[in-house]
């Protein structure tokens, strides 16, 4: 499978080409800027059109629409489109999971010990984060371990990646990132 993954386009998505072949594209937040619903339909307008079997979207902290009003905000969402947020979805055996992290958390959510992929927005504490990425979000997923956590939200360290214990850690942060994730 073909994976691209990409954050943080804040209605520019429509200058991103998505190259052919692609199964599975994941969009880990901030499609829009400071709460543009209009830039959010459009995003979704063009984000459920690519020719990509599975489209997984999760929401970031300038997607305002998903925190003040969360239930409108769902129904923005297309029906080809995967909304993660504090759940998960396995796909052709692969298990993605996602926490609401926008940016932070404030209290510790649990991650089931099966992910394989872990999506949020912003980053844990000290990896790809110029040092103010979450606490709570490090210490779970050093608990649970995912292979791969992808964020973004760290505009300055996106394209870049890291491998800490078994955990690779990639911020997709304004770029779009052909990966072989599993």
């Amino acid at each position: 499978m073909n994976y691209i993954a990409l954050s943080d386009t804040h209605g520019a998505h429509r200058q991103i080409t998505i190259p052919e072949g692609i199964d599975i594209i994941i969009h880990a937040g901030d499609a829009c800027e400071d709460g543009d619903e209009n830039q959010l339909k459009d995003f979704f307008s063009w984000f459920s059109s690519l020719p990509v079997r599975y489209k997984i979207f999760v929401p970031g902290n300038h997607d305002l629409p998903f925190e003040l009003e969360p239930e409108e905000a769902k129904m923005l969402v297309p029906n080809n489109v995967i909304l993660l947020e504090n759940s998960g979805v396995i796909i052709e055996g692969i298990h993605f999971y996602s926490l609401p992290v926008r940016p932070w958390l404030f209290s510790p959510l649990p991650i089931p010990e099966d992910v394989d992929v872990l999506i949020t927005h912003g980053p844990p504490y000290g990896i790809l984060d110029e040092n103010i990425g979450c606490r709570i979000l490090r210490e779970l997923v050093e608990i649970a371990k995912p292979k791969v956590h992808l964020f973004g939200h760290i505009h300055s360290q996106g394209g870049k990646s890291i491998k800490v214990g078994s955990t690779m850690f990639y911020n997709i942060s304004e770029v779009s990132l052909k990966l072989d994730l599993i």
